[in-house]
């Protein structure tokens, strides 16, 4: 048995007559390093084999390039006849604007995949996001924003890692971001305020093995196979961070030496513990439809680091490769993602038991860990 056949019976409901595939288009990055185009252009590619995907699993898919105005995309088709697969991740390059997309389709009646615009707001501002965490009492680092290079730093953060507040895609992380003295954090705030031209989050680093954990779904969300980036390369536990060159620049060799093992080689009560931390950061966030949660875990204890609503779903990205695992092709997780949106018409999805779900995992998964090769499954 096959993932795509671990659906229940309300999935053979009628399917959307149109799905429209929007994704941003990005000629030029509007603040930030040269080369984060490379991240911003992959969406492109993303949509392209999505629609791919969905017409071999028998739908009618269109892409649809978004610049500016999301509304322009939308003319012409029926609400109620079209589901839009929302792969947008910014407007005219800004990231910050990514949460106006599903506003926009919420305003004019269209349904859509992926978490809400408010969701997606939160999960963006990286201190937002663990303020939330910490009221509903899932584990994460401590952390401070600074506003400016001249601002307090908190010595009892350090050893810290220091992150724009609001960009994805690793944007701003490089290997320089882990930092030892508040001389070194005031360094690196200058830099993310001249750069990214935002505040910067300093956030204890927690020193520990780090998971990627898939989950979909909405009522009872499904837990898809664990994964976990290999650092064993690397010596000095600093320099164990998966930064933005290890996910995009083959040219470094950070993209060469930190594999991800999926299924990863984890014992069973800590596999239970990193579940149910990632599902309650999850649920806490408002996550609906897919998300992954990245976590790094210390003295057993899994510390939630971001949750990504909508993830990179590119054929060598981590969230496929987990739906690999689990027994799905390229096209029957697309085809999963757009039942789950259509079906939600007509579910109250968000009163939601309390309870895990594990995905089952068909005898065809592999047992042990795979190697992926350079640059996959980090993304």
């Amino acid at each position: 048995m096959t993932g795509a056949h671990l659906l229940s019976q309300d999935d053979a409901e009628e399917p959307p007559g149109h799905i429209l595939v929007i994704y941003n288009t990005v000629e030029r990055v509007v603040r930030g390093e040269a080369h984060d185009l490379l991240a911003e252009q992959e969406v492109i590619q993303t949509a392209q084999a999505i629609a791919q995907a969905l017409r071999a699993a028998g739908h009618r898919a269109i892409t649809a390039p978004v610049r500016e105005d999301v509304g322009a995309v939308l003319e012409g088709y029926d609400p109620h006849d079209v589901l839009v697969f929302n792969l947008c991740e910014s407007l005219g390059g800004r990231s910050e604007d990514e949460p106006k997309v599903p506003l926009f389709l919420d305003q004019w009646g269209f349904h859509y995949t992926g978490s809400s615009g408010p969701t997606i707001a939160t999960c963006l501002n990286k201190a937002r996001t663990k303020a939330l965490l910490a009221r509903h009492g899932v584990p994460t680092a401590p952390y401070q924003v600074l506003y400016q290079p001249t601002d307090p730093v908190n010595s009892d953060l350090l050893p810290a890692i220091v992150k724009p507040l609001a960009e994805d895609a690793s944007h701003g992380i490089s290997r320089d971001s882990v930092v030892r003295t508040p001389k070194q954090v005031r360094e690196r705030v200058d830099y993310i305020l001249r750069t990214y031209r935002q505040p910067a989050l300093v956030e204890a680093f927690i020193q520990g093995r780090e998971f990627n954990v898939g989950i979909w779904g909405n009522g009872t969300p499904h837990v898809l196979p664990l994964s976990e980036l290999d650092f064993s390369y690397w010596t000095d536990p600093y320099q164990r961070i998966c930064h933005y060159d290890a996910k995009w620049n083959p040219e470094a060799v950070e993209y060469h030496t930190m594999p991800v093992l999926c299924p990863a080689p984890v014992e069973r009560d800590l596999a239970a513990r990193i579940r149910e931390v990632a599902l309650r950061a999850y649920r806490a966030t408002g996550c609906r439809d897919y998300a992954r949660v990245d976590l790094r875990v210390m003295d057993g204890v899994p510390y939630v680091l971001e949750v990504n609503p909508n993830p990179c779903l590119a054929p060598d990205a981590g969230f496929f490769n987990a739906a690999r695992v689990a027994g799905y092709g390229y096209a029957d997780m697309a085809n999963r993602i757009v039942t789950l949106a259509w079906r939600r018409r007509h579910l109250a999805w968000m009163r939601q038991p309390t309870g895990l779900h594990i995905h089952p995992r068909p005898e065809a998964a592999p047992r042990q860990p795979a190697l992926l090769r350079p640059g996959q499954g980090v993304r």
